[in-house]
């Protein structure tokens, strides 16, 4: 009788221990799953952040492109480089239905002298205002440049 009792105590044992176990391993599945969300989570945060490198010259006193002055920032992609430009210096525009028209950047500028304000991205010449044109590329420099129309 003895032998009958002790098989069923090692029995009830075995069982319980291994239906406790359980929820042990689910939860420690489940917080390597959650580890590994939150390291693709901040690689994807990273990538998303861009450096831009900001450049005004002044085209209307010197004969050579007159360096004024330059900024490297880290945005998100997707940021327009008027956002950026407005985060760097002071800055007057006019809106339109075609987007802004810079006018003065750092007081530069003037629209009686036939003065203004173009800007280039990679050394391309801007296709749309500056408001409409995204920054996706890392390494992107973008050059404003104060010129006499």
């Amino acid at each position: 009788m003895k032998k009958k009792i002790l098989a069923v105590v090692v029995a009830l044992a075995a069982f319980v221990g291994l239906f406790a176990s359980q929820p042990v391993q689910k939860q420690s599945i489940q917080a390597a799953k959650t580890t590994k969300t939150a390291k693709k989570t901040t690689k994807k945060a990273k990538t998303k952040q861009i450096r831009v490198t900001y450049t005004l010259k002044d085209t209307t006193k010197a004969k050579n492109k007159q360096t004024l002055a330059k900024k490297t920032f880290k945005v998100k992609k997707g940021t327009t480089v008027f956002t950026v430009l407005k985060k760097a210096w002071k800055v007057n525009y006019t809106k339109s239905s075609y987007g802004v028209f810079i006018t003065k950047i750092k007081g530069l500028g003037n629209e009686k002298k036939k003065l203004y304000w173009t800007y280039t991205v990679d050394g391309k010449m801007a296709k749309v205002a500056a408001d409409k044109q995204k920054l996706t590329k890392n390494k992107s420099k973008v050059v404003f440049t104060l010129k006499k129309y």
